[in-house]
């Protein structure tokens, strides 16, 4: 199995290391991480500027290719020529700090696994509920590695790609798998007003982590119950049961 592994986090992360070190075990694994640290990136495309990429290595000495590019730039430029074949699979992550239910729609680590699906290759994202970017991120990585098989060997829908968020906890405590849909967050941003030594105002978007609905089924509820989560998602944002009602408006051009 031929893996290309990214994230969002930068090439120097701790996360994305412990990720390659796991995929190793299971298939031959490229690296194409970004320079610097990407977090909320959203699926971005960049279209106005180069993009360049040059050889690295993780920081166990694994050569890695880097670029001044997002992480949907990442896949993208391993996908439209970098690498001289297409991957199997694509693998980003591994995240410090959940990404579950609204999270999707900023997440640089969910968005490029989303930039693999949009090519056909299967994708996972996973991320570990810990905001601590030297957390322990052996059993994550070993379990993503064990589901990257059963991908391999089972293969997902077009269209569809995982989404998988695990607790920080000893293994021992972790209470099971859960095949979740997404939950509802609850934002506490709050807008931060400062002004700069030359008396210009600025502003911080900050306030508290974010919450959660607990709600059962979803992935919020999982992580709160110390269980693993794995949340198909698919590109496809369609709300089919509206397009009918949509159709009896009174819209014309």
């Amino acid at each position: 199995m031929r893996i290309l592994a990214t994230n969002d986090d930068g090439i120097d992360a701790p996360g994305l290391r412990a990720l390659v070190v796991a995929l190793r075990e299971v298939g031959e694994v490229v690296v194409v991480a970004p320079d610097h640290n990407w977090s909320a990136a959203g699926l971005t495309k960049t279209m106005h500027k180069p993009l360049r990429i040059s050889k690295a290595h993780l920081s166990d000495g694994y050569p890695a290719y880097t670029t001044n590019g997002a992480p949907s730039d990442c896949v993208a430029l391993a996908l439209l020529g970098i690498l001289p074949q297409p991957p199997d699979l694509v693998v980003s992550g591994i995240n410090p700090g959940a990404n579950m239910a609204n999270d999707i729609l900023y997440s640089g680590t969910v968005t490029a696994a989303m930039e693999g699906v949009i090519s056909n290759i299967p994708s996972l994202a996973v991320s570990l509920d810990s905001c601590e970017h030297e957390a322990d991120f052996t059993y994550a990585a070993r379990f993503t590695a064990g589901l990257a098989g059963q991908v391999h060997k089972r293969d997902l829908p077009p269209g569809v790609l995982l989404n998988i968020n695990v607790p920080h906890l000893p293994p021992s405590e972790i209470a099971g798998v859960e095949i979740t849909r997404l939950g509802r967050r609850l934002y506490k941003d709050a807008l931060v007003e400062r002004r700069d030594p030359r008396g210009r105002t600025y502003y911080w978007i900050g306030g508290d982590r974010p919450g959660g609905v607990l709600e059962e089924g979803t992935d919020i509820w999982a992580l709160a119950h110390k269980r693993i989560s794995i949340t198909p998602l698919q590109l496809d944002m369609t709300d089919q049961s509206l397009i009918a009602e949509l159709k009896k408006w009174e819209v014309k051009a």
